[in-house]
């Protein structure tokens, strides 16, 4: 303890101050959840001209820091720590601090539950050499690309060469350097990773582009991705870090939580080797906002900010209104239903329920081999091999969704019992009475193995609860609301895409259920099949994010995290639109009223929007209520009210009412499988 003398006025005052106490951090990862035997820690408060001592596990480690003499700081790589618990001690004079670091291999699993099995690798296929092991690790490669002139990477063998082609960028920062790219690839966490830098050590500016994938696949497989997958002019010549993996790609597995693992243990890897950034924005379209959204709501301080085109909110949500597709197309094809009635029936343009059935219908349909990526001998049939890798998403995501203690299959949510299929059109006056009631009543469902069937859909209530628990919806908890999120499109919806605008609403209106407020958000939507228009847009959306984590980053004063987002918009931060000109629109997006952009690009909904659903649409099995005449704008007939009740014996849904088992997740970086979801036994629900 020292004495300080303070003069105030003309006393003079002894006040007692209290050394400021000595603290121990990883810098590289959360101490829990630490990867491949070292860490980057920090020691703060060590007074350089006392005794000071590092341990690490008994062991002297006071080797590996060093002093940053300008702020105060020791710094060290630790390595050497063992799989499992570990012990880092520091001691300065009479303070002492101690942290505890759990270590896991660097093939993983940390966060996402038992690696997935069978597996295929892919190292050889993407460059890689083959596997090392059965984790399909690979050995760590470094390779040089330059830009030429001309706008084209081309490889670079010697990085000291200066090709005659050999074009100079200039980062955000200013500093001009010359074009030439340095790749780093290997394997983590059963993951090919790339990690593309400007080769000037100058040209990084301490920030991240991290990439996501589209898709939402059922795969067992590594996935391929070549070293040239990372070189993004849009983020290099800016001088931004771009990174990504395979298992960063939604289309092999749809599991956000392996994705965001991943993530996870790259960036610690990323920064033991160069350092921590500034900041960390993900990009990436479909299946990779997915990504990006559920990652900032279950893995907070991963991502800083989000730039989702073409978005989704998740997988769990989002697989009534593309699975029931299938219903109704096989309904409207046997009733001979003109296309007016049936894109009324399903909500959105005409041709993109039939390019969801195309596309990812097969996702639940346990037998798909194709989708496996897999051997077929390895995959299940109900009859020659029971016991096969299952290939819908459920299974790859069984770590979430839990077991069928008696099939031994992953539990699925999926569930349309009580859904009134075309509501609204009935309502609008585009079907009748009798299409309505003869639709509702042969629509049908799944059974267990993701094959049409005549009796609806019963979700496992245990898989509907997990699926909200667990965090596989995006229910916009958490610090969700305290992240800069800028949505940005193309307008699909015409071309009957499955990309449909209306999901950036859903997020909003998400937003708003969650926090009361959604100004952390931003929407534009320009027009498909304008290249040049296409990079302007996705350029300043990547500057118009980095500003805005930029301002963010300087903002230290305390308070509510949404506020200093707000406070951190740049003036290019705002809704808006661009027509086909290219003249851009300032104008606040809102769902379902005029407006310029709405004019320029109309919004469509869903097969469950038109049955009833809030604009949250984030009901995976609703709660049921008696049959009421009052909720139709026609009126039935008693032998009619008799049929409905008939078909809806257990009542309608209720979307005044919460969906079943709808709850917020359990918090954040949950191991998974949840103990729970281990040991309960299924208690309703559930096709057998």
């Amino acid at each position: 303890m020292t004495i300080r003398p303070v003069l105030v006025g003309a006393i003079l005052f002894s006040i007692s101050m209290a050394a400021a106490p000595l603290t121990v951090a990883t810098l590289s990862s959360m101490p829990g959840f630490v990867s491949g035997g070292d860490a980057l820690i920090e020691i703060r408060n060590a007074d350089a001209h006392k005794h000071f001592r590092v341990t690490l596990n008994g062991k002297d480690v006071t080797d590996d820091f060093h002093l940053d003499a300008t702020r105060g700081i020791f710094t060290g790589l630790v390595d050497g720590l063992k799989l499992g618990p570990n012990t880092l001690t520091a001691k300065a004079g009479s303070q002492s601090a101690t942290l505890q670091l759990v270590n896991h291999p660097i093939t993983g699993p940390i966060l996402s539950g038992e690696h997935l099995k069978p597996f295929v690798c892919k190292t050889e296929e993407s460059g890689l050499g083959k596997p090392l092991d059965a984790d399909c690790s690979a050995a760590e490669k470094i390779e040089y690309f330059y830009r030429t002139t001309d706008g084209k990477f081309n490889p670079l063998p010697d990085p000291a060469a200066k090709p005659a082609d050999l074009a100079q960028t200039t980062t955000s920062e200013g500093k001009t350097v010359p074009y030439i790219v340095r790749v780093e690839s290997g394997t983590i966490n059963r993951s090919i990773y790339r990690i593309a830098m400007l080769n000037d050590a100058s040209g990084w500016d301490h920030r991240i582009l991290y990439s996501f994938g589209g898709g939402c696949g059922a795969g067992y497989t590594q996935g391929e991705l070549k070293a040239t997958g990372v070189l993004n002019d849009a983020a290099l010549s800016r001088g931004l870090a771009f990174i990504t993996s395979t298992q960063n790609v939604l289309q092999l597995h749809c599991n956000d939580a392996i994705s965001g693992e991943a993530l996870m243990m790259i960036k610690e890897h990323f920064i033991k080797r160069y350092g921590v950034p500034e900041w960390t924005m993900g990009i990436g379209g479909s299946g990779g906002s997915i990504q990006q959204l559920l990652i900032a709501q279950n893995y907070p301080g991963l991502l800083d900010g989000l730039l989702p085109s073409l978005t989704f909110p998740d997988s769990a949500s989002l697989a009534p209104d593309v699975n029931e597709c299938t219903l109704l197309e096989n309904y409207g094809e046997k009733a001979g239903w003109s296309k007016e009635k049936l894109t009324a029936v399903e909500g959105y343009s005409t041709g993109t329920c039939g390019a969801w059935v195309r596309s990812f219908a097969a996702t639940i349909i346990a037998a798909n081999v194709k989708g496996c990526g897999i051997a077929p001998e390895l995959v299940f049939d109900p009859v020659k091999n029971p016991k096969g890798a299952r290939c819908t998403t459920y299974d790859t995501n069984v770590a979430s969704y839990g077991r069928d203690p008696v099939t031994g299959y992953a539990r699925s949510p999926l569930d349309n019992v009580g859904v009134q299929y075309g509501l609204k059109a009935l309502n609008d006056g585009v079907i009748t009475k009798q299409e309505f009631l003869d639709l509702n009543a042969k629509v049908g469902g799944f059974d267990r193995d993701g094959n049409p069937r005549a009796a609806r859909t019963v979700g496992d209530m245990d898989a509907v609860r997990l699926a909200y628990v667990t965090g596989r919806v995006d229910s916009a908890a958490g610090s969700l609301p305290g992240i800069p999120i800028l949505h940005y499109r193309t307008y699909n919806d015409g071309m009957g895409d499955i990309h449909d605008r209306v999901r950036d609403f859903v997020v909003r209106e998400r937003l708003r259920k969650a926090a009361g407020r959604f100004d952390n958000e931003v929407i534009w939507v320009y027009p498909n099949g304008n290249r040049q228009l296409a990079a302007k847009v996705s350029g300043l959306a990547i500057d118009t994010m980095a500003a805005w984590l930029d301002a963010l980053k300087k903002d230290d004063s305390p308070g509510v995290a949404i506020n200093k987002v707000v406070r951190a918009k740049p003036a290019a931060a705002i809704d808006g639109c661009w027509s086909a000109d290219g003249a851009r629109i300032d104008e606040p997006a809102v769902f379902g009223k005029p407006g310029k952009c709405n004019d320029l690009y109309p919004i469509h909904l869903t097969p469950r929007l038109v049955a009833g659903t809030p604009l949250t649409d984030d009901v995976l099995k609703c709660q049921l209520k008696p049959f009421d005449a009052k909720d139709y704008k026609v009126s039935f007939t008693n032998s009619e009210m008799d049929q409905l009740r008939t078909e809806f014996a257990a009542g309608v849904c209720d979307f005044s009412k919460p969906g079943a088992m709808q709850q917020a997740p359990r918090g954040t970086y949950q191991v998974l499988p949840l103990r729970e979801a281990m040991s309960t036994r299924q208690t309703g629900g559930g096709d057998r």
